[in-house]
């Protein structure tokens, strides 16, 4: 018993301590020595922190998706999809708005426009230029109504500004071509004569450049002049200074001498072109010889 009192009753006791057990704790034991990792070893990396977990909303308060603009929230759930039920149906709405074919991009609402571009604007219809914009306008989803009315801004600042020209009409712009011998002519021998005009003009410009004319200047002149009646009348005024001929007078290739009194004059005059003579370096036998041949019918003799 004495034994037993003396292990639970005094456990710090020194077991052979005289008198009650007086002496000091024991000693702690000693700590083991480290030991050294072995070559190559790493010590184990510390485990990653868990993500902190997203705490649900509380109870009451409306739900925030994340991304979602703050103009989009409600007071409370019904209200946010309220928001953003209207947002997708104005993108629903603006993208039926994009035409499935280029060409509805070409169809101005042209008694809407301002007067004074309404012929730039039907002229965009053929226009090329128009056409690879309005390709752009539908892979971009941009609806019909935008791009007329962005086209239209710019149509009419630049008439404002005074540097928007008028529309050309090539048909009306040929017709004031036809020689005053050539109209009696069927349509074909007038087509004929006008394409006569248009190239001699263009041979002269040729020519001059062939004179110390710059290359690039001459170009740039028939791009300018060309398109127009006009700017063809221009070229031939110079022509017939430097020629000594009138180049708004029929032309080789317009086709037979009308019948009648004029027709002396007219093949004459055809034969006088500066094209009709031997040394011209646009001269063409066959047709020199075609016009003298008419000639010597119309005069035997």
């Amino acid at each position: 018993m004495k034994h037993l009192l003396e292990k639970y009753l005094h456990p710090f006791c020194s077991v052979d301590g005289g008198g009650g057990g007086g002496g000091g704790p024991a000693p702690a034991p000693a700590a083991p020595a480290p030991v050294a990792p072995a070559p190559g070893d790493q010590p184990p990396a510390p485990p990653a922190p868990s993500p902190a977990p997203v705490a649900p909303p509380a109870a009451g308060q409306p739900y925030k998706p994340a991304g979602l603009p703050e103009t989009m929230f409600g007071k409370d759930d019904r209200e946010t999809m309220d928001k953003m039920a209207t947002a997708l149906d104005g993108y629903r709405k603006r993208d039926s708005a994009v035409p499935d074919k280029i060409e509805a991009y070409n169809a101005f609402e042209i008694d809407k426009a301002p007067e004074a571009i309404r012929p730039q604007l039907q002229a965009l219809a053929a226009d090329p230029l128009f056409g690879a914009v309005a390709k752009v306008a539908m892979e971009e989803k941009i609806p019909v109504a935008s791009l007329h009315k962005l086209t239209t801004a710019l149509y009419s600042q630049a008439q404002e500004a005074g540097i928007l020209e008028a529309p050309i009409d090539p048909v009306a712009e040929r017709a004031a071509l036809l020689p005053e011998t050539a109209k009696s002519l069927p349509k074909a021998q007038q087509d004929a004569a006008i394409e006569a005009r248009l190239k001699a003009n263009e041979d002269f410009v040729t020519l001059m450049q062939q004179h110390g004319l710059p290359k690039e200047v001459g170009e740039h002149g028939l791009l300018m002049l060309m398109d127009t009646a006009k700017g063809n009348q221009l070229i031939e005024f110079f022509a017939s200074k430097m020629t000594g001929a009138d180049k708004a007078q029929p032309f080789p290739g317009a086709g037979a001498a009308p019948a009648g009194s004029g027709a002396r004059e007219a093949l004459k005059a055809q034969l006088a072109a500066p094209e009709m003579n031997p040394q011209h370096p646009k001269f063409d036998r066959a047709k020199h010889d075609a016009l003298d041949e008419q000639y010597r019918k119309l005069i035997p003799g």
